[in-house]
């Protein structure tokens, strides 16, 4: 009765999601593949690449093939958080190692979607949390490129939402009202601030972080509810509910987030012991099988492995080791358990299964369930992993500078001359490229043509 009551709740969740499952991309009929990862022995850095890349090719031709005709649509890539956090980690995979087909999907993604969010003009959506994490694609794409035009759209989000995350005197309601937030947001606002040297994106970014720990953070447990309506709510067996991929959410942005906060912001500190502190409580819940359970306070609920929340807390704890935030030999058999765990639930196609769909709340899970934001945990998991042998590197992060800018004053295409052209072809194929060079030769150009050009994007650089 009670799994039957947990499964009713977890179909009305589902259904009442405001984001699509990206789910089932396996049979249910195909056998796990088991690579060669040990939970006691730091992994090949070489190996744990190659995992990665054909899980994140995996991923990129799955959608290929969607974009192509051959599945429904739906289960495709968007600019919702699903899609955003696959990117986080494909683009960190593409800065570490050679995945040229991976980067070029994430640049074709962009374009396509023409550096947009998703959600509509309405005020509440303009500052959706969830429809802001597609900025890390835009800001990895405005260093590898250099483009301003990449980062504008993102630019005018974020910069429409700082003072709602400012209030004063403080409203009722959060505009970080649930604890996925964490990792949709802050990191974009963090490195908003790192990319403009413009202090204004992380300091609204602290702001609306520590009203969002008061209202959320169980201080006993020193673990996030998922939402207000969690904080009196208990589990069939009267435990408090802590999902796990809520608090994925959560400790993986705050790595996040420290990977570029300036080592003197004023409450850096305060954000070192709540990272120190969730990872405690986190490690002291790992299973014997390396992973974690949908419901962290009641693994009897639903017994079953979920590796989303594993993934991030993987990335995490592993990431605290590499920068000398988290012991090593404290942490590391919990990093280690965790990894070798994910791989037992990597699908024949390189694709993370046993997944839970999108909600907000604890619910059973299966082995052929994935999901792009599983994939993009994993990814981020697996790029610390690889990491685990190097020597402790300090924080932040310093970004690379944007890439000088390739550009042409027009827009149009270069002119391709096929060899089998007639002459007419060539006559409009010359007159084509004529027009384009004369955009170049008449058109104002702000980067060549004013002297005290400043770009739209990176003022203070």
């Amino acid at each position: 009765m009670r799994r039957q009551f947990c499964l009713s709740l977890a179909v009305a969740v589902m259904l009442a999601a405001p984001a699509t499952d990206i789910s089932a991309a396996a049979p249910a009929t195909e056998a796990p593949k088991t690579p060669a990862v040990r939970p006691d022995a730091i992994p090949d850095r070489e190996e744990t690449l190659s995992i990665l890349r054909r899980s994140a090719s995996a991923e990129v031709a799955r959608l290929k093939g969607i974009e192509d005709g051959a599945a429904p649509r739906r289960f495709g890539v968007s600019t919702n958080w699903i899609s955003a956090t696959f990117f986080v980690g494909a683009m960190k995979l593409t800065q570490t190692t050679d995945a040229p087909d991976v980067l070029d999907y994430g640049l074709s993604t962009a374009r396509r979607f023409n550096y947009g969010h998703q959600g509509d003009g309405a005020p509440v959506h303009l500052i959706n949390a969830d429809d802001q994490a597609i900025g890390d694609l835009y800001q990895a794409i405005y260093l590898h490129t250099g483009s301003p035009g990449t980062l504008l759209p993102l630019k005018q989000r974020l910069d429409y939402t700082l003072p709602y995350l400012t209030l004063s005197p403080q409203p009722k309601k959060l505009v970080w009202w649930w604890c996925d937030s964490l990792f949709m947001a802050p990191p974009v606002l963090a490195r908003m601030s790192a990319i403009t040297g413009d202090p204004k994106y992380i300091q609204a970014m602290d702001v609306q972080w520590w009203r969002t720990y008061e209202r959320l953070y169980d201080t006993e447990q020193h673990l996030y509810a998922r939402d207000e309506r969690f904080i009196e709510r208990r589990s069939p067996n009267g435990k408090k509910i802590f999902w796990a991929r809520g608090e994925g959410w959560v400790l993986a942005g705050l790595a996040r987030v420290l990977e570029v906060m300036p080592e003197d912001f004023p409450t850096r500190p305060r954000y070192i012991a709540l990272y120190r502190e969730m990872a405690a409580r986190i490690a002291s819940l790992q299973q014997a099988d390396g992973l974690w359970r949908s419901s962290l306070l009641d693994p009897d609920a639903f017994p079953e492995p979920e590796t989303s929340g594993t993934a991030f807390y993987t990335y995490a704890l592993a990431f605290g080791i590499n920068h000398g935030i988290l012991e090593r030999d404290k942490y590391l058999p919990h990093v280690l358990k965790g990894w070798a765990g994910l791989n037992q639930y990597v699908l024949p196609s390189g694709i993370l299964g046993q997944v839970q769909s999108a909600g907000d709340q604890p619910v059973p899970t299966r082995r052929e369930t994935t999901a792009l934001y599983a994939s993009g945990g994993f990814l981020l998991a697996g790029l610390e992993v690889a990491n685990l042998g190097r020597p402790v590197s300090a924080l932040p992060i310093k970004l690379p500078e944007p890439a000088q800018l390739q550009y042409h004053a027009s827009d149009m295409r270069p002119t391709v001359i096929p060899a089998n052209a007639t002459p007419e072809q060539l006559k409009e194929l010359a007159r084509r490229e004529a027009e384009r060079e004369a955009v170049k030769l008449l058109a104002f150009d702000p980067m060549v043509d004013d002297p005290a050009y400043i770009s739209p994007v990176a003022a203070k650089r």
